[in-house]
């Protein structure tokens, strides 16, 4: 049976990006207090953006690579600009924002023209054995939809498992308890769209 939920990030993109950096930090044998004593942000701020229940600015991300002796864009990579009049309405090939976890074998690209409050689309790979870890967890708000376009996905929801395949999909509010992982021995993608309201109301 998966383990009881241990925390709830307020975004995706906000827990990868916490769980680079806390790993990151582990691997140079900095404390939470060391790191942010280097970067000058306070034990506080540093812990809620390791859990992903805070999102850096941009400035906090470059003092925050810094101090890990890390170019920022090994936590987020931004792509090329768009130009001024597509902005917001289209999203070139190498324009796309991507999220490398190497540690747990996830990377996710986000294809959602930028900015985006309310619907963000991501490609979503994983290697054989990645996963996002043991525990259950939970996200603020919303709702994800995915489609599973090559590999396996392992998906646990609460207590329940789902093993999907190339053509399943699946659906779950994002404050529903859940994890998942590539059980697999091949590359898995996923087309994964994470909406910050609920798409369907089930009442």
């Amino acid at each position: 049976m998966a383990s009881t939920t241990s925390y709830e990030a307020r975004s995706v993109a906000d827990l990868w990006l916490g769980q680079q950096i806390r790993q990151t930090r582990k691997k140079r044998g900095l404390s939470i207090s060391d790191l942010s004593k280097q970067c000058g942000m306070s034990v506080g701020l540093v812990s809620q953006i390791e859990r992903g229940i805070s999102s850096p600015s941009v400035r906090a991300l470059r003092l925050i690579s810094e101090a890990l002796e890390i170019p920022s864009s090994a936590l987020l990579k931004f792509g090329d600009a768009p130009a001024s009049d597509e902005k917001g309405i289209v999203s070139r090939a190498n324009s796309h924002p991507t999220l490398n976890n190497p540690e747990k074998g996830i990377e996710k690209v986000i294809v959602t023209p930028q900015p985006s409050a309310g619907i963000n689309v991501y490609r979503a790979f994983i290697e054989p054995g990645g996963s996002t870890g043991e525990e259950l967890f939970t996200i603020e708000r919303g709702e994800q939809v995915g489609l599973v376009l090559t590999g396996q996905l392992e998906l646990w929801i609460e207590d329940k498992c789902f093993t999907l395949k190339p053509g399943d999909s699946f659906r779950y509010h994002s404050k529903t308890p859940h994890r998942w992982r590539n059980p697999g021995d091949t590359r898995t993608e996923v087309i994964w769209v994470v909406a910050a309201v609920a798409l369907i109301n089930d009442k």
